[in-house]
């Protein structure tokens, strides 16, 4: 299975050039429970176009391929990127069980990522 890993800054998004784009700026959306835990479902219904998705603590076992979490998530990710900790996967011994559709980051790229947004919601 391949999976897209950006070990550090992941690609930054373009910034607003108009006042129209300054109106709906991004949000990072931090989901550390697994999800049998009502945060996926209020991530889901908060998650608008251009969003982003960071699993990491026990949220990362949603993403492992074939759980109901990732097929969920799996339409999500047309749409919205999709980020897991690496750490956090290791750490559970899930890197092999990760979907294609999932882009591993370090604690650079979790940086990096709440510097690209323009606000952050933790779901826990």
């Amino acid at each position: 299975m391949t999976q897209k890993r950006a070990t550090s800054s992941p690609s930054r998004p373009p910034l607003p050039t108009t006042p129209g784009d300054i109106t709906r700026l991004s949000t990072l959306h931090t989901i550390n429970k697994g999800a049998h835990h009502q945060a996926l479902n209020l991530a889901l219904t908060s998650l608008a176009h251009g969003d982003v998705l960071l699993f990491l603590e026990e949220g990362v076992t949603t993403l492992v391929t074939g759980s109901q979490g990732a097929a969920r998530l799996e339409l999500v990710a047309q749409e919205n990127q999709i980020f897991c900790l690496q750490e956090d996967a290791q750490a559970r011994a899930l890197l092999d069980l990760l979907p294609d559709w999932v882009t591993l980051i370090d604690y650079d790229g979790f940086v990096a990522l709440t510097e690209q947004h323009s606000r952050t919601l933790s779901w826990f």
